[in-house]
């Protein structure tokens, strides 16, 4: 860092952590994968079954846990099976600052085929988290939930962020970055006033509602799942017919859809997100008390998503990976179904999100399907 930026408090842009691999804080990282505010995480090939998930105690390693809880070593040769629970040791590993801390997510390709993936590191009862000063390896608990997933040594399934300090904008300040920004457009490329609709909630959050109308009553707004035992290889892009894997949802008559309970879906929000240079976002729950859903797997949104290098796009549709866990589940269209948590970096990144790095997802209009599919 800096001595003008070594002070401030927030999430870390792509030259900090570029910085964090020349000093041997990310260990056996590939400056390839970074990202504009993360850095891509690979998997090796040492696996294991288990016989159920976990988390370490406070004097445990990873290690401690597969002795006694581990069923067998996986070979990644064969596809892991559906509702198994696999631990997987990644490459990288860290030893960082005693001030710097990490938080991880899935990518969305990984989401988006419904392979569930935490993060978990020694001595610490957190998924998806690395504590202040942690130095150690790192693993990732995978879980694929519709399909058999052919996995390769190398292969990209998360990302992890570094932060010094709490980076989530508070309420006035994501309504101070709204108004600069315009954050939310609707389908017509038109700003979303944050006063003539409740965009904002009292947290900060920024909400979005799902679309289930997409404009015409011919047009696919969803997919859900098959219940087939085909075997996806996560290492092939634009390869696979979507109609293998998937099932398409056309906008129902009446605004409202029934999601069956623990099938997986894949659907997009109404609203038009952008994220600005200076900031990242992460995808969370929108609130238990709307209902037992998960709305995503594969949250994170990197600097200039939705927004270009100079504010030059008018948005993009955030996908949805949906789950309802307790019960069939009615949704209505233009029903609030995540909120966004906008983050600071301690500067802006040194390159954006979008066609400095030729991402998938940096165009995708509605329910966009991973990078193994077809278009």
């Amino acid at each position: 860092m800096t001595q003008q930026t070594q002070n401030k408090i927030g999430a870390f842009p792509s030259q900090f952590i570029k910085k964090m691999i020349a000093s041997g804080e990310i260990k056996n990282a590939d400056e390839n994968n970074l990202q504009p505010a993360s850095i891509d995480l690979s998997i090796s090939d040492e696996g294991y079954r288990m016989k159920g998930a976990f988390l370490p105690g406070k004097n445990e390693s990873v290690r401690d846990i597969i002795k006694t809880e581990s069923l067998y070593k996986i070979n990644l040769n064969n596809p892991l099976e559906k509702n198994g629970i696999y631990l997987i040791k990644l490459n990288e590993s860290l030893n960082l600052s005693k001030n710097i801390f990490a938080f991880s997510s899935s990518k969305s390709s990984t989401g988006r085929v419904d392979l569930q993936t935490r993060l978990i590191v020694d001595n610490y009862s957190r998924f998806d988290s690395a504590p202040f000063g942690y130095n150690g390896e790192l693993w990732l608990q995978v879980i694929p939930k519709s399909f058999l997933i052919k996995l390769n040594s190398g292969d990209k399934l998360n990302q992890i962020r570094f932060f010094n300090g709490e980076a989530k904008l508070d309420y006035n300040e994501i309504k101070e970055a709204y108004l600069k920004y315009k954050l939310l457009f609707d389908e017509d490329a038109n700003i979303i006033d944050p006063d003539e609709k409740s965009v904002i909630d009292n947290s900060g959050s920024i909400v979005m509602s799902i679309d289930l109308d997409g404009g015409k009553s011919d047009k696919i707004i969803g997919y859900k799942n098959l219940l087939i035992d085909g075997v996806l290889d996560f290492s092939k892009k634009n390869y696979y017919d979507p109609a293998d894997f998937f099932e398409p949802i056309y906008s129902p008559k009446n605004g409202k859809l029934i999601l069956e309970k623990e099938s997986f879906y894949i659907f997009s929000t109404k609203e038009r997100i952008r994220i600005p240079g200076d900031f990242a976002s992460e995808m969370i729950a929108y609130d238990i008390y709307n209902g037992e859903f998960r709305s995503h797997y594969a949250g994170f949104f990197d600097p200039g998503f939705g927004y270009g290098k100079n504010g030059e796009i008018k948005g993009r549709q955030a996908v949805l990976e949906i789950r309802s866990y307790e019960n069939n589940f009615i949704f209505r269209d233009d029903q609030p179904i995540c909120r966004m948590n906008f983050e600071k970096l301690i500067e802006p990144a040194d390159f954006v999100y979008g066609e400095e790095i030729g991402s998938h997802y940096a165009y995708q209009t509605g329910p966009k399907l991973s990078k193994h599919f077809k278009n």
